[in-house]
């Protein structure tokens, strides 16, 4: 987490971002259900690309059922991310910071509508680059909340009130994870919002936001023909290398890696639905698991680290 870090300070950029729709969730979440199976690959072609630069209508955070554009929208994809890139890479100081929001203004709504994943991919490093600035540096911005400690606070009743996870506030303030040192009056950066997923099955992805702002995407699986149930959730269990605390790290069936968030019951009172790693990276994206959420194992760590047990998810169709 410590590649997050930024000393560069935020200005300005509220207006640009009036497109990005606020995603709403209420929830429920259980136990354990293990994800293997033969792969179901998406048609990474068959997604739509409508609507997918905030200069054209319809784009709030919602998934199109047009049909596949033609092959200039993707060369439409392709010369943004170029563009985008380019113009970072020039920025510096003031001008970087307006590049930067600029640079989101873009691509979040790009990331929200239907995109190949191909294409999706492309730009899902670029824009994580953007968001490790604006919203996980240290750096306080529009785009964060100040708290000021008090007498008796600690990290973790601080990241509980807050609902982030402690080691995103240790993160987020630039402090060792497990560091004690806490005195009143500091002030400490807490996201605008607490942390929330979105999976959207039909692009196969997992979406964290803070509040109505995304700040990861991630390219995932889900169950084989397309058992995962849809509805909201939360966050009921967590737990580190899930494929040693049950059947052990070479069965075939439990094939889960380093982390599991588990979801409380919901979609019709099913059970035992969450995110993990994998031992299959090859089959992400696709409907490839027996209902979970399948991740590859650098993203499920990384959302691990962003999530407590309460935070929301929605899975959506």
């Amino acid at each position: 987490m410590a590649s997050r870090r930024s000393g560069r300070k935020g200005k300005g950029g509220k207006g640009f971002m009036m497109g990005v729709a606020a995603v709403v969730l209420a929830g429920g979440g259980g136990g354990l259900w293990m994800a293997f199976g033969a792969e179901e690959k998406p048609d990474t072609t068959a997604a739509a690309i409508n609507d997918l630069l905030p200069a054209q209508p319809g784009n709030g955070g919602e998934s199109s059922s047009q049909a596949p554009a033609p092959a200039a929208g993707l060369a439409q994809v392709e010369r943004l991310l170029a563009e985008t890139s380019a113009t970072l890479a020039a920025a510096e100081g003031e001008a970087r910071e307006a590049a930067l929001r600029d640079a989101y203004g873009k691509l979040a709504p790009l990331l929200e509508n239907p995109l190949p994943v191909e294409e999706r991919e492309r730009a899902l490093p670029l824009f994580h680059s953007v968001t490790s600035e604006l919203f996980l540096s240290s750096v306080h911005n529009e785009f964060s909340e100040n708290y000021v400690v008090k007498s008796g606070d600690s990290y973790d009743r601080i990241a509980a009130k807050a609902g982030v996870s402690t080691a995103l506030l240790y993160d987020l303030n630039n402090r060792p994870r497990g560091h004690k040192a806490l005195h009143p009056g500091e002030n400490l950066k807490l996201p605008k919002g607490q942390p929330h997923v979105v999976v959207r099955k039909r692009d196969f992805t997992a979406s964290l936001y803070f509040g109505q702002w995304l700040v990861r995407q991630y390219v995932v699986a889900h169950g084989k023909n397309n058992n995962t149930p849809e509805g909201a959730s939360t966050i009921s269990t967590m737990s580190v290398d899930p494929e040693k605390s049950s059947r052990g790290p070479n069965d075939q069936v439990n094939e889960m890696k380093l982390r599991w968030m588990g979801l409380s019951s919901y979609g019709g009172n099913r059970t035992g639905i969450g995110f993990h790693g994998t031992q299959h990276a090859d089959s992400i994206p696709g409907m490839t698991s027996r209902g979970c959420i399948r991740m590859k194992d650098e993203d499920v760590v990384e959302l691990y680290d962003m999530l407590r047990i309460g935070n929301k998810v929605e899975v959506k169709a």
